[in-house]
Parts: C-alpha cells; structure tokens; sequence
C-alpha cells in the first residue's frame, strides 16, 4: 500500500500487488451474517469482519492440507455451477 499526502494534507491511497476483490451485495450480507452469528459467540471478545474472512479462509486451506483437496474442489465447482445457473437466461 502507498500513502500519499498532498500539500493540503489530503490522504490518498494506492493498493500495489493484487487487487482487492469486488464483493457482491449478497457477498457482503452473507459476511455480516456470519459475523454477527460468531459475533455473539464470542462475546465479549472484539471481532471484526475481516476476521472472519481471515478465519474461513485458514480453515479452507486446512482441509486442503488434510488431504480433503478433492472435497474442496468438488464443493467449488458445485458453487459455481449454482451460480452459473442462477445466471443462466430462462426463455
């Protein structure tokens, strides 16, 4: 990341290396759901959404490594079949 301030102290930033992803409103509601169901779980302790993100995708690479790749997989590739037929045009 590259901050710059300008003369008038204006803060801009830049974002190097990849980009940040573009998260769908649904996205988005289905991060706030699940923030807010662990949320109260672990009450009082502070937790914030990229936390969850951070937390899902640690335990997405764990079952990678336990030898679960072909699972894994298998459940993408139905997410984006669902995905693609939920896009598909209906005549």
């Amino acid at each position: 990341m590259l901050e710059i301030y300008s003369p008038s102290g204006q803060k801009h930033v830049f974002y190097l290396g990849p980009h940040a992803p573009h998260l769908t409103p649904k996205e988005i509601d289905l991060l706030h759901s699940v923030w807010l169901e662990f949320s109260s779980r672990v009450a009082p302790e502070e937790l914030h959404h990229h936390d969850v993100i951070h937390f899902a995708l640690d335990e997405l690479l764990q079952e990678m490594r336990d030898g679960k790749q072909e699972e894994v997989v298998g459940r993408l590739r139905q997410h984006l079949q669902e995905i693609k037929d939920r896009r598909a045009p209906r005549l």
